[in-house]
C-alpha cells in the first residue's frame, strides 16, 4: 500500500475516464486540462489504471473539481450525485460485501423504536469497515449523538488529506445507502478542523 494519502482505483478510474470522454467529445480541450490538474495528474490519466491499486487521493480531487467545473456547472450537487451513483455502482459490481446494506439491514427488521435505532449503528459500523479499503489514511468511527438519543454521528479523523470534493461525493454515497430513494436526506456534513470530517444525522430513523 502507498505511503501517499490515496485512494482505491475502483473510485479513481470512474473520474479519470469522465474526464477522458469531456475530451473526447471535444467539450473540454487537451490543454485546457492544466487550468485544474498538475501535469503528473495529466500523465496519469494516459496511463492503465487498475481498480486495485492505489492512486493520489490530491489528483482525486482534482479530477473531482475539474468535472464539477465543466460538467456539474460548478454546483456541489453535481458531486452528490456522483456519490449515490457511486453507491449502486459498487453495489452491483458486488465487490463490498458491506453493499448488501441496501437490499437488507437489521434496522430495518426491528419494530421496537430503541431496538431499531440500536440495530442502524450496528450497520452504520459495518458499512464504515469499507472505507478502509477505499482510502489508505485516515479513521472513522460511529457515535452516539449526544444531543439527540435517537440519532448517531460518522466521524472521519486524521483526513487532512480528504478532498472537498470527495466530502461532497461521500454525502451523496452516504445518504444513499442510509435511505431508500424519494426519502429525505439523513445525513449532512461540517468540518470544524481540517483533518476532523463529522457527517450528523438531520433527523431519527
Amino acid at each position: 500500500m502507498s505511503a501517499q494519502p490515496s485512494i482505491k482505483g475502483s473510485l479513481f478510474i470512474r473520474a479519470a475516464e469522465d474526464v477522458l470522454k469531456l475530451v473526447s467529445a471535444g467539450t473540454l480541450a487537451r490543454g485546457e486540462l492544466e487550468r485544474w490538474l498538475r501535469p503528473i495528474d495529466v500523465t496519469l490519466l494516459h496511463q492503465p489504471l487498475i481498480p486495485s491499486s492505489w492512486y493520489d487521493v490530491g489528483a482525486y480531487g482534482r479530477l473531482l473539481e475539474l468535472l464539477k467545473e465543466v460538467e456539474g456547472e460548478g454546483k456541489n450537487e453535481y458531486l452528490r450525485e456522483r456519490g449515490a451513483r457511486s453507491a449502486e455502482l459498487l453495489r452491483k459490481a458486488g465487490q463490498y460485501q458491506q453493499m448488501e446494506y441496501l437490499n437488507r439491514t437489521q434496522a430495518a427488521q426491528e419494530k421496537d423504536p430503541r431496538a431499531r435505532v440500536l440495530a442502524f449503528g450496528r450497520d452504520l459500523r459495518l458499512i464504515t469497515t469499507m472505507f478502509g479499503s477505499l482510502l489508505n489514511f485516515g479513521r472513522q468511527q460511529v457515535k452516539e449523538d449526544p444531543e439527540h438519543a435517537d440519532r448517531y454521528v460518522m466521524e472521519y479523523v486524521d483526513v487532512a488529506p480528504y478532498p472537498e470534493g470527495l466530502c461532497w461525493t461521500t454525502d451523496g454515497f452516504v445518504n444513499r445507502i442510509s435511505k431508500p430513494r424519494g426519502e429525505p436526506d439523513l445525513w449532512t456534513w461540517e468540518r470544524p478542523v481540517p483533518d476532523v470530517i463529522v457527517f450528523r444525522m438531520t433527523h431519527s430513523i
